[in-house]
């Protein structure tokens, strides 16, 4: 995959909160920095599809992701998110394959869109295989437990999935990711950066996201899939 300047870097905010009314509070605060609004895991799992309906309602001009990361039945959870205003969903990049196509039929019948998120041991034949059924999105999530300078896992996929030539395929980053780290991370090869608490849990939700915003605008490298 090849990387290109000019494009502006997306920025997502994940909203693993445990009620709606906190989720889209938080999301409304944000709205003007962000592109992309998560209902996250554990916000899906606490409130079910109701959250999902209520950021839609409060953010009808977002991109909204429903974060439930679809293991099994993925056509039926897909479209119960998708039926609630979801634009695209996640599934585990590790399921069998008729998860992942049954999530895409049913993001194709809304005009929706898949994303897979990576497991820790990922191989680029696992890849491969969800861009061959269609899947058009990765997430690749950086672990909690280490600072992100010290982390190499998260460099060392985005370079791996660089190395894959990969054309229209996006790649997210995702997990615990600080104002700081924007810096630390700005040239690799990436098209959205997901922020959770560093917006979400800020005294001022709004003045965060505005910072996030900033700094990544100060980021032109982008993509993997170009």
């Amino acid at each position: 995959m090849s990387t290109t300047a000019h494009r502006s870097r997306k920025l997502q905010l994940a909203l693993d909160v445990l009620e709606t009314a906190d989720a889209v509070r938080i999301a409304r605060a944000s709205a003007d920095s962000i592109d992309i609004v998560e209902a996250g895991t554990i916000l899906c799992l606490s409130e079910g599809m109701h959250a999902v309906r209520a950021l839609r309602e409060a953010l009808p001009g977002h991109h909204l992701l429903a974060d439930i990361r679809a293991g099994r039945v993925g056509d039926r959870l897909a479209k119960l998110a998708f039926d609630a205003g979801a634009d695209s969903v996640t599934v585990l990049a590790e399921v069998p394959d008729r998860v992942v196509t049954g999530a895409l039929r049913a993001a194709a019948a809304v005009d929706g869109a898949v994303a897979a998120e990576l497991h820790d041991t990922w191989t680029e034949d696992d890849v491969h295989r969800l861009v061959d059924l269609g899947v058009r999105h990765i997430v690749a999530h950086r672990t909690y437990d280490s600072a992100f300078a010290d982390d190499e896992y998260i460099a060392s996929t985005v370079a791996r999935l660089a190395a894959l030539e990969l054309p229209g395929v996006e790649v997210s980053l995702a997990g615990g990711i600080a104002l700081a780290d924007v810096d630390l991370i700005g040239e690799w090869g990436f098209d959205t950066l997901v922020v959770g608490s560093g917006i979400a849990k800020a005294e001022d939700p709004a003045a965060a996201a505005r910072d996030y915003a900033t700094r990544l605008r100060s980021v032109t490298k982008v993509g993997v899939g170009r």
